[in-house]
């Protein structure tokens, strides 16, 4: 159970995570408050009345899809440990064999920009609620939401559904992390959502955690179901059968683009080997 990288908490339930972020709050002994992500998208998505004045100021421009869902293959692709929660617990880790991985990229919605400083400290340093000299306006801020398709239902506990959560957690990293060096080195802030915690893998966490599930509703518009004490996202074609994750970027669109071209030649197997393999 806990030692499963299943990331239920970080994808489905917030109840560990909030608890996690309250915690972490406490312990950082914050001046100010820890405002509730959940809460606050909840209190936007559930209310008619804002989300119409929200759309009204042109956040429905905002939510369309600067790319739409897209399928990216990676294969033989590392499996890198370091700066995540695994780091020193597995040692010798294989590259991962392949990964599909469908990714939109989107602005953010007002709700997830106003909590950003507060899940990514590290983003402070890189970003300005204005436009100041030397800095990039948090405006600018970019989320790619992303999901797997799995053979299991994700709520299932059964011991092959646990083994592919871990190989879905482990794909998500590996295309994550590759993205994520092909951004830094080029100068720009990224990082991603460890979907365990709620908390960035790159960067140290904050004092509060990211909700997949609530902000995936806000920038996809995708339906959810109700299940115990979870909200699970619905996928438009693979239903809850997915593994869902997110990162964030302050990389231009165009930067962005060039990088998942990148990485997908970089990890490929060439085809004139894979001519010999069937041959």
């Amino acid at each position: 159970g806990s030692s499963s990288l299943r990331g239920q908490s970080g994808s489905y339930s917030m109840q560990e995570g909030t608890a996690a972020a309250a915690e972490a709050c406490k312990k950082r002994e914050e001046t100010k408050p820890c405002e509730n992500l959940e809460k606050s998208v909840k209190s936007l998505s559930l209310n008619s009345k804002q989300d119409k004045k929200t759309k009204s100021s042109g956040t429905k421009e905002r939510m369309t899809p600067l790319i739409p869902p897209t399928m990216s293959v990676v294969e033989n692709i590392p499996f890198i440990l370091k700066g995540t929660y695994l780091d020193g617990k597995v040692t010798l880790p294989t590259p991962i064999p392949r990964a599909e991985i469908e990714y939109s990229v989107h602005k953010l919605h007002p709700i997830i920009r106003r909590h950003c400083k507060r899940i990514f400290p590290s983003l402070a340093k890189k970003v300005s609620t204005s436009k100041k000299e030397g800095k990039t306006s948090l405006e600018s801020l970019l989320c790619i939401p992303t999901f797997q398709h799995c053979k299991c239902d994700m709520l299932e506990f059964t011991e092959i559904a646990e083994s592919e959560k871990d190989a879905k957690l482990k794909s998500f990293y590996a295309w994550c992390q590759a993205l994520c060096d092909e951004l830094i080195k080029k100068g720009h802030w990224a990082d991603y959502i460890d979907p365990c915690s709620g908390y960035p893998v790159i960067g140290d966490g904050g004092s509060s955690v990211y909700n997949e599930v609530e902000g995936m509703q806000l920038l996809l518009r995708y339906r959810h179901q109700q299940v115990g004490m979870c909200k699970v996202i619905l996928h438009p074609r693979w239903g809850q059968r997915i593994y869902p994750a997110s990162m964030f970027t302050t990389a231009p669109l165009t930067v962005v683009q060039e990088a998942v071209k990148i990485i997908e030649k970089k990890y490929q197997i060439n085809p004139a080997k894979k001519g010999e393999e069937k041959a």
